[in-house]
This record gives structure tokens, sequence and C-alpha cells, in this order.
């Protein structure tokens, strides 16, 4: 009695606090039927909600609580739907109020969207009760309630509220004699009673409050009541009315849709069309004619392709990146094992051929395992956005959607943010925050369990017991929405009959339902992903294009400059191979062709790295290699005997025990999920193909075992080949054009210091000429300057884009700078801000004004005030009657490198820290380039010092965070060597250190000696 027809979950973002998983569970422990989801103006756990409910034989009551707005006010309302139809009425009313600028709609907006659905008001928020508070006309109030709403029903809220329970001790009667349905209702924001407060701090970390300001008892009695509980606060006759108002709701949201027909510029039928365009691709791709095992296979995959009906979905994934690459959009050669499709190869939609790199189709379709296809597609980062707007102006903006995703209160995050409503101070969250770790799997229990630290900082006080209790509770739970990364659905039908809809960002609608419910309401996802490394190929390419025909897909793959570099680790900036533990690997490699960077992709993974020794010595040593049975041999010569591929798992499968491909695929996929039940089905099948095919039972034992053993480390050769194609481009312009190169690569990275310095210390090494940022030549990114590559003025501090463009318009407008009073009086007139101007004259921006930078820094004040005082009265020269008088002073080098690479993060004009190293003659690497883990010698500039002592023994250490020209380090000098060093430790001394690198950016130091500048400092540890 008393069905719960008001529980709201976690998805009303920050509004409410249960999983949909622990609102049925209780609705079950407490013996009800059914129970409704209402959330606040979304539809985010239904389809979740739905599928719960019917695992646990509850019947799911779907309704939406919103927002009304009339004359006479706003008003909250609830839509409880009786049927399908209602449901379809309640996606359409959520996303007109989540893609719409206001979140309240108007009576019409009801009255289109009310079929099938029971409208509800709230006893204690409604015209009527309002009239009941204030003492009006009750009758007047009850008439035009009826105007506005038409055919309702009243919710009587009492929540245990005196105010409520007497106003509703009026309503009742009176809404009773005026035949209005009436039932008990009890808003539900929390499961259980305890959970009130955790509840308060949600609303306050949503309204941006502490506790103290935002806490409430009005929602105290707002969690999950049992059917006593219910009984106490309502009348008999409610309670049954709301069993009533349940039973007559029955809906089965299960709505079904399919992909839009391609529509083209063609007569014949969908399949038609896909068999001639890959016929004809075909043709074009191979110019000396067709061989029969293309032929053969083309079909093949057609036959599949065509029985799955999924020739609609191979001709729009065709047709977007037709229009990609006619729009000078350049298109990435391909994505996971839909390289292995050759009518994707036909199509234009890979450019990997799938039978010369031996790739097999049912890794890709599998028609003994219906799966959809997924067809993972790579463009540029700044045009991605450009295509998806093709697809959704083709299919229409209600066919096309971002598929939903949800930010939650991850353990530091909430952490933080239930800190910040108790009050608790920043640093003390910092300290707490600092003890969990940052993996992405980091949980607050988690680490009380395993970081000692941690729990003891927990228990030390009251204050950090309460915090990790409440931040428990609202760990995990969603805290706002996001899209996923790449995924777009596409819709035959108008997407809201089938999904609501929701407005995240402005050019696409995005759909309520996360990824995982989508696909089985027909809605396949299409990956359109933002690759920064295809941004640097195009940007490159389209520099060589400007002094000669160059088309990236053409380029030789056997080029010996690009494979010389490769072996000589020369792969900074080469997408899969640069970072330090991939060039250990290809400094072991050495590959010495295109398949052989393909399989270094492939072993550098956390399972395959344990076959790296075996499949290096078997590489060397060719004729060791020993096979448990010859038919291996055409399977696993090209990797040397060592499993690395999912394809030779299959390949071995079909070989020796007769399996399918699809069947094979089967195998595989088990092996890698580990489905124990399915595995020993599968081995009985393999071991008996075996026999069949005459093998001994001892040798098919044995290679399944081998396959099982692989299976988890083994790689989508698919994948290896075009991840090794996109690594060889790459390779291949930094070999060929290395000016194009570094300059794109650079614009990948502004904004980020680190890699910047990065990139450009590479230059230097190679020979290429860094040009400092130039008022007259810099634009907003790096561009190709006579033989160098000119700096943009926003890698500078304090300055940025927007400063920048300031700068640029003025330039257009009235020409290049000419002299230094005139260009500060421009700037200014612009409205660039004296920071900007200063920091512009440390960078060198300035420099070619005649003057040195001390001397315009130190002028600069005189001029500002000029240029104030003559604001409307731009000249290109200034007047030299008024202008203020230039003292000129000595640069300082040292103190002017400081000033610069406190503006652009690296010393760029003049290092002092390289000329120290050259006097000294200490040729140690960069403190960045220190290998982690290891015992390492350094050298670098003390810029801080912070002694501590021992929690112990109470003895004096220090921590020595020094710098060179590459970054920075934290020395820890523990007692035994601080008190023979610590005379020394001095900031702005340079000091040569030996040492093991335990963690990223500190080193435990073995041995310091400090260096004036030419000689060693007598006060050092010999040690």
């Amino acid at each position: 009695m008393g069905t719960p027809l008001y529980v709201r979950s976690a998805y009303s973002l920050l509004s409410g606090l249960g999983s949909v998983k622990d609102i049925v569970n209780r609705a079950k422990d407490f013996g009800h039927e059914s129970v409704a989801l209402v959330d606040k103006n979304v539809l985010y756990g239904a389809m979740e909600f739905y599928k719960e409910a019917r695992k646990a034989s509850i019947r799911p009551l779907f309704g939406l609580d919103c927002d009304i707005e009339t004359a006479e006010g706003i008003y909250s309302i609830m839509l409880l739907s009786k049927d399908e139809e209602g449901f379809r009425n309640l996606m359409k009313l959520s996303t007109i109020i989540s893609t719409g600028e206001k979140k309240t709609i108007d009576v019409a907006t009801l009255n289109a969207c009310r079929n099938g659905n029971y409208v509800i008001l709230f006893s204690d928020d409604m015209p009527l009760s309002r009239a009941v508070d204030k003492g009006l006309d009750e009758e007047e109030y009850l008439e035009r309630q009826k105007d506005l709403f038409g055919e309702y029903c009243v919710a009587l809220t009492d929540h245990n509220i005196a105010l409520n329970r007497r106003r509703d001790e009026i309503l009742r009667p009176m809404l009773k004699r005026n035949g209005i349905f009436t039932f008990a209702l009890s808003r539900t924001f929390f499961i259980e009673k305890e959970d009130f407060e955790a509840f308060e701090v949600l609303k306050c970390i949503r309204d941006k409050k502490t506790l103290k300001e935002g806490m409430s008892r009005y929602d105290e009695g707002r969690y999950f009541l049992s059917p006593k509980e219910m009984e106490a606060l309502y009348e008999r006759d409610d309670l049954l009315n709301s069993d009533l108002l349940a039973s007559y709701c029955r809906v089965e949201p299960e709505f079904r849709t399919s992909l839009p027909k391609y529509s083209g510029k063609t007569t014949l039928s969908s399949s038609d069309y896909l068999v001639a365009l890959c016929r004809e691709g075909l043709k074009r791709r191979l110019k000396k004619g067709v061989p029969a095992e293309y032929s053969e296979r083309l079909k093949k995959e057609l036959d599949v392709i065509l029985s799955m009906h999924f020739e609609d979905y191979f001709l729009i994934v065709y047709d977007f990146i037709l229009y990609a690459k006619k729009n000078g959009i350049l298109v990435g050669p391909g994505r996971g094992s839909a390289a292995g499709s050759l009518v994707s190869y036909c199509l234009g939609i890979t450019d990997i051929d799938p039978i010369e790199y031996g790739l097999i189709f049912e890794r890709f379709l599998n028609p003994e395992r219906v799966s959809m296809p997924d067809i993972d597609t790579d463009f540029p980062d700044d045009k991605r956005d450009e295509v998806i707007a093709y697809v959704r102006d083709k299919y229409g903006k209600d066919h096309a959607a971002h598929i939903l995703t949800f930010g939650t209160l991850k353990a530091k995050q909430a952490l933080r943010d239930v800190g910040r409503v108790l009050g608790y101070s920043v640093i003390d969250l910092d300290r707490l925050c600092k003890l969990i770790p940052s993996a992405p799997d980091a949980s607050l229990e988690g680490s009380y369990a395993s970081i000692p630290a941690f729990r003891q900082r927990v228990e030390s006080e009251e204050k950090y017991r309460r915090l990790f209790a409440l931040a428990k509770k609202l760990e995990g739970k969603p805290r706002h929405e996001s899209t996923h990364a790449a995924g777009i659905v596409l819709s035959s039908k108008p997407l809201t009959e089938v999904i609501p809809l929701t407005a995240i960002e402005s050019d696409i609608y995005s759909t309520q339902y996360t990824m995982e419910h989508l696909e089985e309401m027909g809605l396949i996802k299409m990956d359109f992903l933002a690759i920064r490394n295809l941004s640097i190929i195009a940007e490159i390419v389209s520099d060589i294009n400007t002094e000669e025909p160059f088309d990236i897909r053409k380029i030789p793959l056997d080029d010996p400059k690009t494979f010389e570099l490769i072996s000589d680790v020369n792969t900074l900036g080469i997408f899969q191979l640069e970072s330090n533990g991939m060039k250990s690997l290809v400094k072991k490699m050495r590959p010495k062709n295109f398949a052989e960077i393909g399989m270094t992709i492939a072993l550098f993974r956390p399972g395959p790295m344990e076959n790296i020794p075996a499949f290096l010595e078997n590489r060397a040593h060719p004729d060791k290699i020993r096979y448990l049975h010859e038919d291996l041999r055409p399977i696993l010569s090209e990797t040397y005997g060592i499993i690395v591929y999912q394809e030779q798992i299959m390949s071995i499968a079909r070989k020796m025990a007769g399996f399918s491909y699809g069947k094979a695929d089967i195998l595989r996929r088990a092996m890698s999920k580990k489905k124990a039940k399915e595995l020993e089905n599968l081995k009985d099948e393999f071991i008996e193909g075996c026999l069949n095919k005459g093998y001994e039972r001892s040798l098919a034992e044995e290679i399944y075992e081998l396959i099982l053993k692989f299976a988890n480390y083994g790689f989508n050769k698919s994948h290896s080949v075009v991840y090794g194609m996109v690594a060889y481009q790459m390779a291949y312009l930094k070999a060929n054009y290395p000016k194009y190169f570094y300059k794109a690569l650079l614009n990948g990275v502004i904004g980020s210091e680190s890699k910047t310095y990065e990139y450009i210390s590479e230059c230097r090494k190679t020979g290429q000429e860094i040009k400092k940022i130039s008022l007259n030549r810099s634009s907003l990114v790096y561009e190709i300057d006579g033989n160098g590559i000119r700096m943009p003025i926003p890698v500078c501090k304090d300055v940025g884009s927007i400063i920048a463009r300031k700068i640029l318009e003025e330039r257009a407008e009235r020409g290049s700078f000419k002299d230094y009073v005139s260009a500060v009086q421009r700037l200014v007139y612009a409205g660039v801000d004296k920071k900007a101007i200063e920091n512009l004259i440390y960078a060198g921006g300035f420099d070619e004004l005649s003057y040195g930078r001390y001397t315009m820094i130190k002028a600069l004040p005189n001029v500002l005030k000029y240029a104030s005082a003559h604001k409307g009265e731009i000249s290109l020269i200034a007047d030299l009657d008024d202008a203020p008088m230039i003292e000129e002073y000595r640069d300082d080098k040292k103190v002017l490198a400081e000033r610069e690479k406190a503006v652009l993060g690296f010393y760029l004009s003049y290092d002092p820290i390289a000329e120290v190293r050259k006097e000294l003659g200490i040729s140690t690497p960069g403190l960045r380039e220190l290998p982690l883990d290891s015992y390492v010698k350094g050298f670098g500039v003390i810029r801080r010092i912070k002694i501590i002592k021992t929690k112990t023994k109470k003895e004096p250490m220090a921590f020595a965070d020094i710098s060179d020209e590459s970054g920075e380090m934290s020395l820890v000098i523990m007692p035994n060597i601080y008190r023979s060093v610590s005379s020394g430790l001095l900031e702005g001394r340079y000091v040569f250190f030996e040492g093991k690198t335990e963690r990223e950016g500190s080193c435990l130091v073995r041995n310091i000696q400090f260096y004036e500048e030419g000689k060693a400092d007598e006060n050092t540890d010999r040690r």
C-alpha cells in the first residue's frame, strides 16, 4: 500500500542522491510491486531504471518533474506515463526543456505533450494551495486551476511538515467534492534517513554555497519511506489511490530505429550501389589488374555485409569521408579492425590493403556472431566538427546526435567539493588529496585501505572523519553532463521518437541515454575522432604543396632516410614512437621495414612486453626458432615464432582445428574476455577439430594452451598496421621535410612550456633555426621565416591570443612598427596592457626597434605616460619634440636571460646554464632527459631550498629545487649528506649531483659538488 510514485535519482544532477539500482532494491525490500522514477527535467536514467526494475521483477513507472510558467507564477508539476504514447510525449517534453534556453514550459507545451500521461499537481505548490495559505477565495482559484491545467490529479505531499498537513486537511475534502483524484505522495530525494546531510552537501555543491549558508531542514523527511511510515502520514484512501494510479501505468519503452537510408546521386538501391562502388574502387586501387584473390575476397565480404543489411552503414561512412577528401580535409589511413576490410579499402574508407598485410575481415565483421560494424574515422582536430556538421545537415538535426556521458565525483573531486561546502581550508584539502593516487580508478575506500598516510590523516581529527564519510556517500555520483569524445548516432526516425535529447554543445544535440543503451535501439555509434597528429600531418602537407605537388598517401614505404631516422631513435614528435619506453624498444628493434614498425607498436603494451626478449632473441637468431608444428611456421614466421597478433590466433584455429574465421574470432573473444564456460566448450571443439585434421591430441592440447597464454597479449594487427602507417608518415615527413615538420609540431603544443622547450631543443640540436618573437614578423602561430621558424606572439606569458590579435590588427591597419616609442603608443591605443608590453620586451619582441631590452624596460614608464597623453593621436613615428628621451643602459645578459626564461618558460637568446656547462666541461643530460628509477648524474642551478627535520630523529635535511635549460628537479638531501654540504646550499649556486631518480622529477642525492662559475667550490662532498 502506498506505491512510491516519486523517487528522484542521482541523474537529477546534484539534486538527487540515490542510484537507480538502490532505488529498485529499496522498492523490492519494502515489498512494492512498482516504483516510479521521477527526475527533474530529464530522463537520463530511464533505460537503466527499466532494465534494473525488470531484473528485480518490479514494474517500472516513468515520470517527469518540471516547472510550468503561467501568468500567475511558476509551479512544479509532474507527468506520469500511462502507456507508450505517454512515454514518447515524456521524451518530447524532456527534449523541449533540455534543448531550450528556458528551463520552464508553458501551458501550450504541456497540452502538446500530455496525451498518455497523468498531469499531477503537488498540494504544496499549486494555485489553489497558495490561495489557501493566503486566505483567498478558494473556489475562484479552483476554477483558475482547472482553466490552466484541464484534467489533473493532486498529489498530497505531507512530508511530515505541519504546514503541509494543515493545508492538505483543507484541500482534501474540497478536491474530492469537485471530483479531483487525490493520492498520497512522498517526494523521495535520497534513500536512507541518515543520508540527509550528504544530500544537503550535494545541493550546496550545486548552488556553490557552504553548508552553513545552504543547510535547510525542509528536505529532512525526503528519504525512501517504508510502508509503515507512509501509513502514519497519509489517509488510507489516498494510499490505496497511489496503488490504483500505479496499476493504470504500463509502459514498455522499447522503441527501435535504424540507420537512415543513404541518400546520394544514384538511382540504384543501396546494395547495388555499394557493390558498384566497390568494384570500381578495386579497379582504381589495383591499376595493373584485379587478381582472383581480390575478386573472391571482395565478393565474400559483400555477401556478409549485404546479408547483415549493413549496406547503408558503409555508404554513409563512404559519403562523409568522400566529403572530407573533396574539401581538403585529411582523413586517417584507418583505425582498428575496419582496416581488415577490403570493402573499406575499395571505398576509400581505409588506405591499407588488407590482403597485402594479411589482415582478416572476420576480425571486423563476423557473420557467426552478429554484431554491429564499428568503423572509427580519424580527422585533424581542427576539422572534425566540419565533417560532423556535414552529416548533421545531410540527415537532419533531429536525426543525428552526440552521445551523452557524465563527469562523476571521483575521489579527489568529492573530497574537494565536500570540503569546500564544509568550509575547510584549501591547504588542508590539498594536503589530504595529495595522499590519494592520481590513477583514474583511485577510490576513497581503496585509498583508506591501502595508503597508511591517507588513513592516518583521515583518523587524525573528527573534521577529516566527517569529510571522508560524506565524500564516500557522494563519490561516483554524476556531477555534470558531457559528450562522448567521438561518438555520433544517426537515426532514420526523428530521434525524439526513440530517445530523449539534450543540448550540451550548441551545434548538435546529445542523447539523454549513455552509450550502453543505444545499440539495442538500433542506434549504431560512429566515431569521428579528432587527432592532433593528423593536424600536424595536414599542416606539413599543406606547406609542402606550396612548393611542390605532394600526396602523403603516395609516399614510398621503403624510404632509407625514414628508416635511418627511426633506427637512430630520432623519434621525438613521432606518433606512438616518442615515449622513453618506446624509444628504448625502438633502439633494440631498429625496424628494417614498414611491417616491423607495426610489430614494435604491438609489442609495446603491458602484456606483450613480456615477450620482447624472446622476440628479439628469435629475430637475431631465426635459425634457432622451434615451432610446435611445421604448420605454425607460415602463421608465426613474420613475428619470429611469437604470437603477437590476435589474427594469428584466429589463423592457428582455422589451420589446425578447421575453425571458420568466424568461429575462430569467437574463440579469440572468449579468450580475451576470459569466459571460462565458453572456453571449456571451445577447447573441446578445438581439440576435436585438430584430431579430425590428423593432429595428435597432446599437440592439440599444447597448442590450445599456447594460444590461451598469448590471447590476452595479442594485439589487433589491423590496428597495429594503421597506427604504424601514421607513425611512418610522420617519420617520413620529419626525415625529408624537417623544417615544416618542426613548425607544425610546435604549433601543436602552443600553451605547453615543457613540450615547446623539448621540441625547440631538438630543433637547435638538428640545426633548425628558431627565431625569437618579433612585433613585425610574428603571427598567432609558428611560421616559416626565411631559413628558420619564427615564434608566435601568444607563446609569451600574459599575452595570449586575444592580445596577440590586437597587435596583429594594429600592424595590419597601420603597417609595421618603426620605432620603440610609437610602437608602445600604438599598442596602448590598441588595448595592450603594460604587463604584456613588458613581457614582450623581455621575450625579444621589440629587439628590432634599435634599443637594448634593459633600456626599453627602464624607459617604459615614461613612454607609457607619453602614450596615454597622446592616446588619440596615433602616428607611425613619434613626435620627436614631445617624445620622452631614451637613456641607454648596458644589457646584463644573465639577468635578461632569466627574465626571458620567466616569460617564455625556457632560455632562447642566451643560456647561462649551457654556458657554465661549457666552461666546466660538464656533459650530463638535461634534467628532463634523466631516466626514471636509475642512478644518474646531473647539473643545474639551485632555485629554492627547503630545510626540514626528519620525523624520527629530528635531524635536519633539505629539498633543493634546481633547474637547467630543460626543466626542473627536486633534490632530496638526507641528513648524512646534508651535514657536509649545508653551508654550500645557496640559491643561485651551480650544482653537480649524483643519485637515484626514484620518482618523476625527484632525485635522492648520493653526492653533491658545488661550483662557482669556472671552478669547483672547496665545500663539497667528495664521497
